[in-house]
């Protein structure tokens, strides 16, 4: 066996890391595989702004929020988090979690109803990584084993 250090893996690479975790991960849970949720504005065909994550068993995670430059201050951001927070909550979220730095979007979360449950500081140095979580009404149940609820006959 060897150890490659790579600047530059090959995504199917990676592709093959986050499978595996993830099968791993819903065997251990019995929470059945995640589901990625993405949702971008274009136009002209170009995405301009957008937001993605996934959704497992009862949670969400929000991984990535963007707005081109020249659209912030128009509230897409905000749109894309109610968005983002109603598919959630259709596929029976009760959570959902976003990831950001402190001089990125921590207003804009906070203002959304996030409340902040972690930071690690310096995380790069001169800035502060921050987890913010929200609880959500979910819509449905998420899938849960079928329970035969009839009566059962004694002999």
């Amino acid at each position: 066996m060897e150890f490659h250090v790579e600047d530059h893996p090959d995504p199917l690479d990676i592709e093959v890391l986050e499978a595996r975790i993830r099968r791993e991960a819903s065997a251990a849970t019995g929470l059945g595989d995640e589901v990625d949720l993405a949702i971008f504005v274009r136009d002209a065909g170009t995405v301009v702004a957008g937001i993605s994550g996934w959704t497992w068993g009862d949670c969400c995670e929000m991984q990535n929020l963007w707005v081109e430059p020249s659209l912030r201050g128009r509230g897409l951001a905000t749109r894309l988090i109610a968005a983002a927070e109603a598919e959630a909550a259709a596929r029976g979220c009760s959570q959902t979690v976003h990831f950001t730095y402190d001089f990125q979007a921590r207003a804009l979360y906070e203002q959304n109803g996030y409340e902040l449950v972690g930071r690690v500081e310096d995380f790069p140095s001169g800035t502060d990584v921050l987890w913010y979580r929200k609880r959500l009404q979910p819509t449905r149940v998420p899938d849960e084993p079928t329970r035969d609820s009839s009566p059962t006959a004694h002999a």
